[in-house]
């Protein structure tokens, strides 16, 4: 990895791993204060018009992906003209979605009162609460766009920085309203201060780095605008499938069991996304990097940097997966009580759905930023109808889980496929088996060092907070330690460890 972008994952990396912590622990802090002051039926509806708001993304139809692709090559070659022009072409299209959004939420009011299948007891209008999560959302699609060339660029930890410095104070504010007030909405209007005052914070810092976007922009050439739109085509069946996938979820629980369980599942959830996006922080450093390895290096280099990401990812989204499964009851019941507590089977299913979409993105990653977005563009419409039909199926069959355990089968049975088939068949010149086989004994390793983990876990009998800091403990030294003692003297392995201590020494020598 040349030094320039080993510099950049690395500043990345840290930003984004100090970030979430920070962000993890404020988040958890909130929730317990809502908890506290609001309940699990204000959970419920937090949920559900998260999940309703997600749906509405389909309206960006990948315009945003297609168009940081396109940003890679520029970027790398110091184009400054054609970025200028790409850049006031993303900003056009992101104020048209932005007015869509705004039309479509609103047309979708008259609605609401039927997707919940038992009315909360809360004294809010619910058309209110929900006019204000679309305000949020709108809000979003304005003056974002400038931040996507700052991460294009491979300077993501500019944006990580500000982006969860705003959510610190918006958190913390938060936490103090809801236990002076109790309010609700003003819990909600802080959120939208919050996203409005971080795009503005990032548009300036953007203005700053790249002056040359101030300039008038050239306009861009028509055979441009047509192979960018030719993907954001494809791209927007890939949002349909996205938002079908991870965004239904909520809504399905809400009209098939009730608005609490929805409440119940949201704290779960909280649970994967927050450890998820601390992940997504290691992960995604490597994004922006890949996209310029991809568009300057050999099939050999990159087929070896993509099964070191691979290894990376399967680790770290199978100790994920281990560690929720395992610690989550006991962490929830100290945390909030009992009777928030989720059968275990559900809290399999939740965390099954974070595990598969985790160890997807070394393959997803790749794809996009090879530009693979015509050649699959039908397989998330199939994983969407798919995930539908097998949601309700699974409910009436084994409950709650099914809802949950649908997304991931959906997901395996599409993009599992699809993604490993283009690469390994488009850029490896390879048999995607050798893929396949990777996945399905990694996973199979996962879950056999999950049961010995679960089966230390049960035998430790301290309670309290203290038990829960034990068993975590443990599942970390057994997990990785079975993982380092399996892969700890494979050329991959040691790869990334020379590599490791090469940054390390070079941040010394800075020092």
């Amino acid at each position: 990895m040349p030094r320039a972008r080993a510099k950049n994952v690395s500043a990345n990396m840290a930003a984004g791993l100090i970030c979430q912590a920070v962000t993890m622990i404020a988040n958890f802090i909130s929730r317990t204060v809502f908890i506290k002051t609001l309940g699990a039926n204000y959970l419920g509806v937090d949920g559900l018009f998260s999940n309703i708001l997600t749906i509405f993304s389909l309206a960006e139809l990948g315009i945003g992906n297609a168009i940081v692709f396109s940003l890679y090559k520029p970027i790398a070659m110091d184009d400054r003209e054609k970025i200028g022009s790409l850049m006031d072409l993303y900003k056009k299209c992101y104020r048209v979605i932005g007015i869509i959004i705004a039309a479509a939420g609103f047309c979708l009011t008259p609605f609401i009162g039927h997707i919940i299948k038992n009315k909360p007891d809360i004294p809010e209008n619910l058309v209110i609460l929900y006019w204000l999560f679309l305000l949020n959302n709108v809000v979003s699609y304005f003056f974002v766009y400038k931040g996507s060339l700052i991460t294009a660029d491979q300077k993501n930890y500019i944006v990580l920085i500000i982006s969860q410095i705003i959510h610190f104070i918006q958190t913390v504010a938060q936490i103090v309203f809801l236990y002076l007030t109790h309010n609700y909405i003003i819990y909600l209007l802080l959120q939208v201060a919050a996203t409005l005052l971080n795009n503005l914070t990032i548009s300036m810092i953007a203005d700053r780095m790249y002056p040359y976007l101030k300039r008038k922009a050239v306009k861009i050439t028509k055979e441009e605008q047509k192979r960018i739109f030719k993907n954001v085509r494809a791209l927007a069946l890939y949002r349909f499938g996205g938002a079908v996938l991870n965004g239904t979820d909520n809504i399905l629980i809400s009209v098939l069991a009730g608005i609490r369980e929805v409440g119940l599942v949201s704290n779960y959830v909280l649970l994967c996304v927050s450890c998820n996006a601390f992940l997504e922080r290691v992960t995604g450093a490597f994004t922006a990097s890949v996209g310029n390895l991809n568009a300057i290096s050999d099939t050999k280099k990159k087929y070896d940097i993509f099964n070191k990401l691979f290894l990376i990812v399967v680790w770290l989204y199978g100790f994920l997966a281990v560690g929720v499964i395992t610690v989550a009851n006991p962490f929830i019941e100290v945390w909030i009580g009992k009777e928030y507590l989720l059968d275990r089977i559900v809290v399999i299913a939740i965390v099954s759905e974070t595990y598969f979409k985790g160890i997807q993105f070394a393959a997803y990653t790749y794809r996009t930023t090879l530009g693979y977005f015509v050649q699959s563009r039908y397989v998330p419409v199939w994983s969407a109808i798919v995930n539908i039909v097998l949601s309700v199926l699974l409910y009436k069959w084994i409950g709650l889980s099914g809802i949950f355990f649908a997304t991931p089968i959906s997901r395996i049975l599409g993009v599992g496929i699809a993604d490993p088939y283009l690469i390994y068949t488009k850029t490896f010149h390879k048999t995607p088996f050798i893929y396949w086989a990777k996945y399905v004994g990694y996973t199979m390793l996962t879950i056999a060092i999950g049961i010995v983990c679960d089966f230390a876990v049960t035998h430790i009998t301290i309670s309290g907070w203290l038990g829960v800091i034990v068993q975590i403990a443990a599942v970390t030294v057994i997990f990785n330690g079975v993982m380092l003692l399996i892969f700890g003297k494979t050329k991959i392995f040691q790869a990334l460890l020379g590599q490791f201590k090469s940054l390390t020494k070079r941040k010394t020598n800075n020092a």
